[in-house]
């Protein structure tokens, strides 16, 4: 049986990260294992879905290599598609390419939950070491060396319908800020939006983390490699089983097993390996091991299109995604939600505004169906199920029914063309998604009944086994997820390694 030091499922936002910064060490020998295809020749010859997409993004992510889940049914049958990366780089190749933090209250509430080194002045050190942000490099905590590009595109890139919302969102009393990375600046706001997007190549770790491994002779690359299970004997990982692309079962043996599948896929991976909820394994026929809350706790930032009539805005000249807006306090002392616009159709003359939920209280769960790795988990954010989610959405639409009103807007003869709707029945029956699940292994104290891992990443009561990516969220962040992902990578690695980067006292 072959044997390496570490084994990485996953080689995603995280995973890759992990991989490469482990792989740095020559005494360690390291595997990554991918369900997807490779694309090794990247460098030289670039696969032409590594451009970012910035010009046309429909649909979400790369249908040909996509995992093809979909969530439950809402109750009036409308159905969400998950768009999730199935490929060497996993989401992080096939995304949006925005590249934001998160506030600085999301993390210390990370650590109030009892997740010591989690805390603002803990992740920030990982944030620089990430960035080489081409903008804003020099300016205090801000970093121009690290592997992954962050840039914004500034006025004159912008379609009409980004001045528009500029404009109308300060007429509404929003500040303009330059620099939405900065620590101040999650409440609010509106202005350019931070992108990983690089002389139009989505940065993400196929690029980047796993274009350096692969100079390694201590790293090794398997794509095509369908994890099934982790083997355990008795409560201590002792390496994994794959399919190849041969349909062949493969063991490997590792001193240490990192899932980052994402919190669509490591929930299963673990749930086949008999970690879970013990009556949900026996109900697919798994003899359960550990009985942990694998699956539950699925969060995602919800989003619904605002969409207006002003074929002066639907001209698309530039590119998507350059602008956002976070709005202003509301429940809980935080904000409600965020917005981008995006030129819509130019034949029928329409424009949207994109409102995302920051903090969507829906709970919803990733459940295994079968022991069989080839059968789609069954997978239900309960999008729309709680009262408060509905409501933060009808104070959205308040705020930009107004906004349409304002000169920037009225001057273009925009109209929403779902006036005579309730927002509610809008949402309900457009709502999609921002494509940020989290929370699906959540982090926390063993004393949390509803946490998967430590603060250390360890699964509670398995020796060797880490999980690293967005399913141990203990809570969402108020903003896009993508880069706080590649700082989990980071922490990941250096906890394996048994260190960490000193925390920035003065980290506001």
């Amino acid at each position: 049986m072959e044997q390496f030091d570490v084994v990485i499922v996953g080689s995603g936002s995280s995973g890759g990260v992990v991989a490469s910064r482990l792989s740095e060490n020559p005494d360690r020998s390291v595997l990554l294992l991918e369900a997807g295809p490779d694309f090794p020749d990247e460098e030289e010859l670039e696969p032409l879905f590594v451009v970012s997409g910035g010009q046309a993004w429909f649909p979400a992510g790369i249908p040909e290599m996509d995992w093809n889940y979909w969530n439950e049914p809402l109750s009036n049958g409308h159905r969400v598609r998950l768009a999730r990366g199935r490929l060497v780089g996993g989401s992080s190749m096939v995304n949006g390419c925005v590249a934001v933090r998160g506030a600085p209250f999301d993390y210390d509430r990370w650590a109030d939950y009892g997740n010591t080194g989690w805390a603002w002045r803990d992740v920030l050190p990982y944030f620089l070491e990430i960035e080489n942000d081409l903008d804003f490099g020099s300016d205090p905590l801000h970093n121009d060396a690290g592997p992954i590009p962050i840039r914004r595109f500034w006025e004159r890139h912008w379609d009409p319908v980004h001045h528009a919302f500029v404009e109308a969102c300060v007429d509404m009393g929003l500040a303009y800020e330059r620099d939405l990375n900065k620590p101040d600046a999650s409440v609010g706001t509106v202005g350019p939006w931070p992108h990983n997007r690089h002389r139009e190549i989505r940065m993400g770790t196929l690029v980047t983390y796993i274009r350096e491994a692969r100079k390694r002779p201590n790293f090794t690359l398997r794509a095509d490699a369908l994890v099934d299970r982790v083997v355990l004997d008795g409560t201590a990982a002792k390496g994994v089983v794959y399919i190849d692309a041969n349909g062949d079962r493969n063991e490997v043996s590792a001193d240490l097993v990192v899932v980052a599948a994402g919190a669509y896929s490591t929930p299963p991976l673990l749930q086949r390996s008999g970690i879970g909820r013990p009556h949900e394994l026996r109900a697919a026929g798994i003899e359960p091991q550990v009985d942990l809350p694998v699956g539950h706790g699925l969060l995602d930032h919800a989003n619904c299109a605002f969409v207006v009539h002003a074929p002066t805005l639907a001209e698309r000249v530039g590119r998507l995604f350059l602008t956002s807006c976070r709005g202003p306090i509301g429940l809980l002392g935080e904000p409600e939600w965020q917005t981008f616009p995006v030129p819509l159709d130019e034949q029928d003359g329409t424009a949207a505004l994109i409102v995302c939920l920051n903090r969507q209280e829906a709970e919803g769960y990733v459940r295994v169906q079968s022991a069989d790795p080839t059968v789609a988990p069954r997978i239900d954010h309960r999008y729309g199920s709680v009262e408060r989610d509905l409501e933060r959405f009808e104070h959205a639409w308040e705020f930009f029914r107004e906004a349409i009103t304002r000169p920037a807007f009225a001057k273009h003869g925009a109209r929403e063309l779902t006036a005579d709707e309730q927002p509610r029945d809008i949402v309900l029956n457009r709502l999609q998604t921002a494509q940020h699940p989290v929370g699906s292994c959540r982090m926390g104290p063993a004393s949390d009944e509803r946490t998967v891992v430590s603060p250390e990443l360890r699964v509670h009561g398995v020796d060797g086994l880490m999980v690293a990516d967005s399913s141990i969220f203990p809570d969402n962040v108020m903003n896009n997820t993508n880069l706080t992902c590649y700082v989990i990578g980071e922490i990941a690695a250096d906890l394996a390694e048994g260190s960490r980067l000193a925390p920035i006292e003065d980290a506001r």
